[in-house]
């Protein structure tokens, strides 16, 4: 008797999800066995199927006449513990079903997503867009690969008044060898509903780094600099709490500038050494000049380091809001003071060698996500929205 109990609970919890807690519209499969089956064929769905919408199908899964999950185009979910776990696409969660499946499919156009078109650049900045016709709140966004940049949205201006647009701008580290990156974020919409979406997007590597190539008139200086970790150390922990802080006000144009003239003497990504147990990828864009050359803002922003640093000399750093900072080392004078609002041109300071440096240059840094990319991928990049330019993602 307690093993036929036994039998009857263990197929219960097998099978808890039948056709009559199902809908759907368009193909819908299934993956039982490691074969695909559609979804008139699954009597029931266990935790061990995985179920995939196409082009044209979604599917509506209730659990125990409580929890409402839909889910959209080009999905897949695995129903398990009582929940839908989301692998790829994404996922509604409504308290209240809709009147009907085709009621639904209209709803899940109110929100889109849109990215850089793909492949996203290792090393380059990139931009993902959610764009809705009601007000949104972003619970939580990330970008899940071998380096995770911090993935903050803001709501930007727009043209269309109908359509509410949220901006999030971040880089891809240059070491990056990842095939691909997964945008992940939950989303709680102006009717309570969630939505949780899970989007692969396509991402050119970096090939592992050949030997470096070695800097050549390393001077004490430098070396007495390389043999001093903690004090690197402690500078570098002082600009991640610049870099990790986020203002909400975008102060720059759509159009950033290069802040110095000169020499392009060491572009950004370079895989550089400075001793044999010393190697680095160069974080900046290095632009030489004589000594005292001018260096000016490359876009609007504040001031929030303005100070002689133990590796990168004389060092300005300037917050243009959202997340994005511009970084200039080695200057020979400081002029821009910290706290102070300077203007894209304005003079910041001057080009030196200070620091951790072979020769006078400007070393221009950028920075989104708290993560480095080249700053001349910046200079052609489109910062406002436009449905035409940007990849429809959702």
């Amino acid at each position: 008797m307690k093993k036929y109990i036994f039998y009857i609970l263990f197929c219960m919890s097998i099978s808890l999800y039948s056709k009559n807690n199902i809908e759907y519209s368009g193909n819908v499969t299934v993956l039982r066995d490691n074969k695909r089956i559609s979804i008139e064929d699954a009597n029931t769905i266990t935790d061990k199927d995985i179920i995939y919408t196409s082009d044209d199908g979604v599917l509506f899964l209730s659990i125990n006449n409580k929890d409402n999950f839909y889910v959209s185009r080009n999905s897949s979910i695995r129903v398990s513990n009582n929940n839908v776990v989301l692998i790829n696409g994404a996922v509604y969660k409504k308290s209240k079903p809709f009147d009907s499946i085709e009621d639904f499919k209209k709803y899940d156009e109110t929100v889109k997503i849109y990215s850089d078109p793909s492949p996203f650049y290792a090393g380059k900045v990139g931009n993902i867009y959610i764009t809705s016709r009601d007000e949104l709140s972003i619970i939580e966004s990330k970008l899940l690969g071998s380096t995770r940049p911090i993935v903050k949205f803001f709501e930007v201006k727009n043209n269309n008044k109908n359509v509410k647009v949220y901006k999030s701008t971040f880089g891809i580290y240059v070491g990056a060898q990842d095939k691909n990156y997964k945008f992940e974020s939950e989303i709680k919409l102006k009717d309570k509903t969630t939505l949780f979406v899970a989007l692969s997007i396509k991402l050119d590597f970096t090939p592992p780094p050949p030997k470096p190539s070695q800097i050549q008139g390393v001077t004490k200086t430098m070396q007495n600099i390389i043999s001093n970790p903690q004090k690197s150390k402690e500078e570098r922990e002082l600009l991640q709490k610049v870099y990790t802080t986020y203002t909400k006000t975008n102060y720059a144009d759509n159009v950033y500038i290069i802040p110095a003239q000169g020499r392009y003497s060491s572009k950004f990504g370079a895989f550089r050494g400075y001793t044999r147990d010393y190697a680095r990828y160069h974080q900046g864009f290095d632009i030489a000049n004589t000594n005292g050359s001018p260096i000016y803002a490359a876009n609007n922003g504040v001031v929030v380091v303005s100070r002689e640093l133990f590796v990168r000399g004389n060092c300005v750093v300037i917050d243009h809001g959202e997340g994005i900072y511009s970084s200039y080392f080695h200057m020979s004078k400081l002029i821009a003071k910290e706290g102070q609002y300077v203007k894209k041109g304005e003079l910041i300071g001057l080009i030196g060698s200070t620091g951790m440096s072979t020769g006078p240059h400007c070393h221009w840094e950028m920075r989104a996500g708290n993560i480095t990319f080249d700053p001349l991928s910046i200079l052609d990049k489109s910062l406002s929205f436009n449905e035409k330019v940007y990849t429809r993602i959702k």
